[in-house]
């Protein structure tokens, strides 16, 4: 091994340890360096708060356990139980940590989730306190081992209670119960006597939709902005899991891919797989799984410094600039002059207020999002190289690991991204650089070459962003700002150096409404398949838009007094439908308001994974309301919420006119997953690049739990998982998680297929494949071979004898017969430019 090669792994292993804290004591000398020379801003914000909170909090955990031990036996005596003979100091640094750590990353966390992990953590405390006192030497031994060893917090907790069962030492497990009434108390205590967190309703919180007997832990306002404002750059603010330096660990099994030291907690292939699903993944073929996910997380990146300037700069001066998070939250609405007499204009006032509370709570929870992102790019600034470990959920679709900076998240994210390795462009990949550009703007409708002429007569205008992108805010228009202006600057780049220019820029191909077009090819479908581009055309297909004129035509079509629409567009089931007279007013009023593509894009791009009446009618009246909030003026006055549900019934008919062949094989899914999961069976199928898919969505039990919340007797309502399947669950999802399947084998065969022949670079994204300009006519090609061999056979027949075959043979008799296929011709596929792009 040479010098170079040893030293980046030196590096390596340093960061893997220092992203599971186990670099503390070298971390905790620069916090008190930093201290003493008055450098706050540059410390941890938790370890700060954790000092000024771990004293009032174990005065008042001692306070509590004294109190509860001099009254009467009762639930708080059961509580204080648990702790009685504990040190108060370290029941309160547990509890800190954990409320810490939870708030820090996500500023408002459910109340059962941290109760749970400040009961677990002090169980697991009090269990090997256990441990150490009934066999001192044998504890003295193990603890020794692990600490010189480096193992995780995790890790240990696992080698302790193995010892423990092992060497016959007791322990009487908390029931859950104890641990929930502990957890929630010990939260209150928290937020009552160190000023850091409250607890709210969840209704009060960003979730107004949620049910009253739920509660939520969020920082308070006033320490959500000395974080947002003065210790940003603790190291509290990084993920868990952070890029790798040198190319990720290849995956190989079902476990310890991506990182290499024993730091971090060895990673599973699939996450959160459940035991009976692991037992048929060891059984599986994965070895174009394991190629293709190697070669995406070998892929080479680094920070696109350019980018990162702009935006630091932008930050810096407080703007909210192509959608970067402003610095000031939303002011509080002006209380109106009768409010003390106004019922109603009290009432208004709270709603108003409750929302604008709601959007500061998303504000305060973004900022430290995108500081988090700024420090990390920042962190990796100077990395010639960084890679992305990544792997898979349980039907087969690929994720980073790391979070807040990978290639699969928003578009400035992305745009902070770059290849490492550059190419030269030649004719073809600048004629793709140029494609991708006015893709990035919005100009992604019209034909490649009309994109390419777009370019060519913005050219001036392209260059003078990147050469001043704080004078010249064009790019600020585009549909993804952040990455046009990447394109900006490799662009300027391109016209500076000539044939010397080498891109580092991704290029995305992105499929067309890419679940239907899996449908579509599923069932042969011509004119779902003409929709979605699986058929050559002049110009791009664009379905929603389709949708969108059906939509209208049928609103034209309906005359005065024509009659009584079905109830399937009203939002209240109870009341009846519209009459005839309505109807006619609100098709008129629709026609004159406009519907376009932006109308109908959710619900038709949701179709494929599970979408509703019901959830188009959700999406139907979001896009309405945004159109009314910039400007737009309506005539429906108090009518708007059933003028949307009608319309959204026009809309929701529409889609099913273009899209027969998908909802039918929708519906064959959905019917045959109900008829599985009532003999409570769950339901697994292998998908073409080998991995095998598993659904088991269990049914839930609602229990309520009777406890105290600032002095008051409340009842949460907490789920437990039975052993039953959840029927309804299995059939709604079943079409949803297979088209997943499906696509993520698309992908992971094109990647392994396109690794085979030479490729490096790859930016990939579910139903968005990207890689060097000069090398995107090559992965066009194969993306579509790949897509159309899978279709060659039948996926869904080969889904229904592969349930045959684990159900029985009479399972036949009770499933429907598969949809009939229509007449596309698949190979025309290879010849339609806009599949993907």
């Amino acid at each position: 091994m040479n010098a170079h090669v040893s030293l980046n792994l030196t590096r390596q292993a340093e960061l893997e340890i220092e992203m599971t804290g186990l670099g503390k004591a070298r971390y905790h000398s620069r916090v008190n360096k930093d201290m003493e020379k008055e450098r706050g801003s540059s410390t941890n914000p938790g370890r700060y708060m954790m000092q000024n909170a771990l004293k009032p909090l174990a005065e008042a955990i001692k306070a509590f356990v004294d109190a509860a031990y001099s009254g009467r036996p009762g639930p708080k005596g059961a509580t204080a139980r648990l702790i009685k003979n504990m040190d108060s100091y370290v029941v309160s640094y547990l509890t800190s940590r954990a409320v810490l750590n939870q708030l820090m990353r996500k500023n408002s966390v459910a109340l059962l989730t941290l109760a749970h992990t400040i009961a677990r953590d002090i169980e697991s405390e009090a269990r090997f306190e256990q441990f150490a006192t009934s066999a001192p030497g044998l504890f003295a031994k193990i603890d020794k081992s692990l600490t010189d060893d480096g193992a995780t917090e995790q890790h240990k907790r696992t080698v302790m209670t193995y010892a423990m069962g092992k060497f016959d030492i007791p322990w009487d497990r908390w029931s859950k119960d104890e641990m929930k009434h502990l957890g929630i108390k010990l939260t209150e205590l928290f937020c009552e006597n160190t000023g850091l967190a409250t607890m709210v309703q969840a209704h009060m919180s960003e979730d107004r939709e949620a049910p009253r007997d739920q509660y939520r832990v969020e920082l308070t306002d006033k320490v959500t902005q000395w974080v947002a404002s003065s210790l940003l750059r603790g190291e509290a603010m990084l993920p868990p899991n952070m890029p790798t330096i040198i190319p990720p660990k290849d995956w190989s099994g079902l476990i310890g891919g991506g990182y290499f030291t024993d730091a971090v907690r060895p990673v599973q292939l699939v996450r959160r797989a459940k035991p009976a699903h692991i037992a048929l993944l060891k059984e599986a073929h994965l070895g174009a799984v394991y190629s293709g996910l190697n070669a995406i997380q070998r892929t080479p990146w680094q920070i696109n410094t350019a980018v990162l300037d702009v935006m630091r700069g932008f930050i810096s001066a407080g703007s909210d600039v192509a959608g970067l998070v402003p610095k000031r939250d939303i002011d509080q609405p002006d209380k109106p002059d009768d409010i003390d007499s106004n019922p109603e204009a009290l009432k208004e006032w709270k709603w108003a207020a409750r929302g604008v509370y709601s959007d500061n709570i998303q504000l305060r929870r973004d900022r430290l999002t995108q500081a988090a992102l700024i420090q990390l790019a920042e962190r990796f600034e100077n990395e010639p190289a960084i890679y992305f470990p990544h792997n898979l959920d349980f039907r087969g679709r690929a994720y980073p690991i790391p979070q807040v900076l990978h290639p699969q998240a928003s578009d400035n994210v992305k745009a902070l991204l770059r290849f490492a390795d550059g190419k030269a462009l030649g004719e073809d990949g600048e004629r793709w650089l140029a494609i991708h550009g006015a893709n990035c703007f919005g100009v992604d409708k019209v034909a490649f070459s009309k994109r390419v002429a777009w370019v060519e007569e913005n050219r001036f205008l392209i260059c003078a962003q990147a050469v001043d992108p704080f004078a010249n805010l064009w790019w600020t228009e585009a549909d993804k700002p952040w990455s046009f202006l990447a394109f900006c600057f490799e662009w300027l780049a391109l016209d500076q150096e000539g044939d010397g220019f080498r891109s580092h820029l991704p290029i995305a191909l992105d499929g067309s409404c890419n679940g239907l077009q899996h449908f579509s090819a599923m069932l042969l479908d011509s004119v779902g398949g003409a929709a979605v581009n699986l058929i050559p055309a002049d110009e791009p297909q664009d379905i929603y838009q389709v949708v969108a004129d059906r939509a209208i035509a049928q609103l034209r079509s309906i005359r005065p007094f024509d009659g009584i629409i079905s109830e399937e567009g009203s939002t209240d089931k109870k009341k009846k439908g519209p009459t005839a007279e309505q109807v006619s007013r609100w098709a008129h009023e629709w026609v004159h308001f406009g519907i376009d593509r932006d109308i109908t894009k959710r619900p038709v791009m949701v179709l494929p994974y599970g979408g509703t009446p019901r959830s188009c009618v959700k999406y139907v009246g979001e896009k309405v309301a945004e159109r009314i909030k910039k400007g737009q003026q309506h005539n429906f006055g108090d009518e708007l919420p059933q003028a949307i549900g009608f319309l959204s019934s026009i809309i929701w008919s529409s889609i099913r006119d273009v899209v027969i062949a998908a909802k039918e094989a929708m519906e064959w899914l959905q019917k045959t997953a109900r008829v599985v999961a009532k003999k409570n069976l769950p339901i697994h199928w292998t998908t073409p690049s080998g991995f095998v898919g598993y659904q088991s969505y269990m049914d839930t039990r609602k229990r309520m739990v009777k406890t105290r919340i600032a002095g008051t007797v409340v009842r949460l309502a907490t789920y437990d998982e039975t052993d039953d399947l959840n029927v309804s669950k299995q059939a709604n999802s079943i079409s949803p998680n297979c088209i997943h399947s499906l696509d993520a084998s698309a992908m992971i065969l094109t990647v392994d297929a396109l690794a085979g022949e030479g490729l490096t670079s790859f930016a990939m994204i579910h139903d968005s494949y990207g890689t060097h300009a000069c090398d995107t006519t090559k992965l066009a090609n194969k993306l579509r071979a790949v897509f159309v061999s899978m279709y060659e056979t039948d996926p869904l027949m080969h889904f229904r004898d592969q349930l045959v075959a684990h159900v029985g043979p009479d399972l036949l008799d009770e499933i429907p017969a598969l949809p009939t296929k229509g007449t596309l011709e698949l190979d025309q596929i290879m010849n339609s430019d806009f599949f993907f792009a």
